[in-house]
């Protein structure tokens, strides 16, 4: 892994590494888990494992997706941030008829093939379908995590705004206003929901995106954080 230096710095002998959207793409995000417990093996570090959200929908295998990070050993501290796809998931199993048409219209159909369901089914087939420790998964997503001078989130921040006076739908959603921002966020901003045009992890001085396009044809990405440096692995 080559390393460069990076916008922001953890604590000595902390690590963080973090995953993009993985959207159902199961192997490779096996794979990556991979990459970072031999990395961990190799140089033992306080480390956390964060997946930046939309594990689910568009990708052959959301059901796998979810058990991959299930199994990942119980000493590794794990976040898995919620993305919109699993937020409108859960409002689409609460009764949300927009969010049921959203769900189906927008990568739901093969997450719903994934888990044995009819592609056309309903709700209350869902419901019955998906596992239940697969549902309170979900339900447990947080919508942020902080760490050293690093700030994680599905989608990004609204420029302007305290972070604890964030709204969630722009922390599940927002695109232009923060992408086109050069604000000062308070912290390096780690995101993920916007394809990078590259294909490459795209780095500025106030956000790093990790929505490689693992979907779309391009690579699922980790960024691997420690000290004031990040390196890459991308499969």
């Amino acid at each position: 892994m080559e390393w460069q230096d990076a916008p922001g710095r953890l604590p000595p002998g902390e690590r963080v590494y973090a995953i993009g959207d993985v959207h159902g793409c199961a192997d490779r995000l096996r794979a990556l888990h991979r990459v970072v417990l031999d990395d961990l093996a190799a140089r033992p570090a306080r480390a956390t494992l964060i997946h930046l959200g939309d594990l689910i929908d568009k990708g052959p295998d959301s059901a796998g997706a979810i058990e991959a990070v299930l199994a990942l050993p119980a000493e590794l501290p794990v976040v898995n941030l919620m993305g919109n796809h699993e937020d409108t998931l859960l409002q689409a199993l609460a009764g949300d008829r927009p969010s049921v048409t959203d769900f189906r219209d927008f990568g739901g159909r093969e997450a719903l093939a994934s888990w044995g369901l009819d592609r056309f089914s309903d709700p209350p087939a869902w419901r019955e379908g998906i596992p239940a420790h697969h549902q309170d998964f979900l339900r447990r997503m947080p919508l942020r995590h902080a760490a050293g001078r690093y700030v994680f989130v599905h989608a990004g921040l609204r420029p302007g705004i305290a972070l604890s006076d964030q709204r969630r739908d722009d922390l599940l959603r927002i695109r232009r206003d923060f992408l086109e921002s050069q604000a000062d966020f308070g912290a390096v901003v780690v995101h993920g929901h916007t394809p990078t045009r590259d294909r490459l992890p795209e780095l500025r001085q106030n956000r790093l995106n990790l929505d490689t396009g693992a979907v779309y044809g391009g690579a699922l990405t980790l960024a691997v954080l420690e000290n004031a440096r990040i390196g890459f692995h991308q499969v």
